[in-house]
């Protein structure tokens, strides 16, 4: 039965978060979030207490046994619809250009250290607190709906300079101007080191505005 249901619950986080692919674009980045971070909570309750008020005897209380499997499934799905694969997302689009890749490595470091944590802990903590465990995560669950809320911002469809707005910054902005200058002054040198040529000025000027 355990082999079983793990399997089930990796089918299940496979299939929302291969289905968040789809919808991201859609719905934007904070609903799946909110919704993952509500449904997450409620799960984590209703799971422990299940447990703190039947778990002396299963035997006899198969069904409520089997309410608390279904939403411990039910937390896998919704995990997987939002905080599986939104937090991969976003930090690679808050990030302005120049720090991207070192914003990217920390938030991936972060992540992955995190899960390991909750990984090793959660084994001893459901041995030594049982029902106390899902209370933990679930508190926290509750704090994530309150942060994202309040401090994640909506990055769908949105461009880098609107993103500097949100924070505001101006590095993207800034990167564009740096990037123009460069631009103008490769062609100005390429002027002064050749003979004026109609033609010439024409692809250059397409070059630019294709840039």
């Amino acid at each position: 039965m355990q082999l079983t249901m793990s399997g089930v619950l990796n089918i299940l986080q496979m299939v929302a978060t291969c289905s968040a692919f789809f919808l991201l674009d859609k719905t934007g980045r904070k609903p799946p979030l909110l919704l993952g971070s509500a449904a997450n909570t409620i799960c984590h309750a209703v799971t422990a207490a299940m447990i703190g008020r039947y778990s002396y005897d299963w035997t006899t209380h198969a069904k409520e046994a089997w309410v608390g499997v279904g939403f411990i499934l039910a937390f896998m799905f919704f995990f997987g619809l939002g905080w599986s694969p939104v937090p991969w997302a976003v930090p690679a689009e808050v990030q302005a250009t120049s720090r991207r890749a070192k914003g990217v490595a920390v938030s991936v470091m972060a992540n992955w250290f995190f899960n390991f944590i909750i990984g090793l802990i959660t084994p001893p903590m459901i041995e030594g607190i049982g029902f106390g465990t899902f209370v933990f995560f679930g508190s926290f669950s509750a704090l994530s709906l309150v942060y994202v809320w309040f401090f994640v911002p909506e990055t769908k469809g949105k461009t880098l300079e609107e993103l500097d707005d949100i924070f505001r910054d101006k590095s993207a902005h800034e990167e564009v101007v740096a990037k123009n200058a460069i631009i103008q002054m490769m062609l100005e040198g390429s002027r002064n080191q050749s003979i004026e040529d109609p033609n010439e000025k024409v692809e250059e000027q397409e070059w630019v505005e294709r840039n």
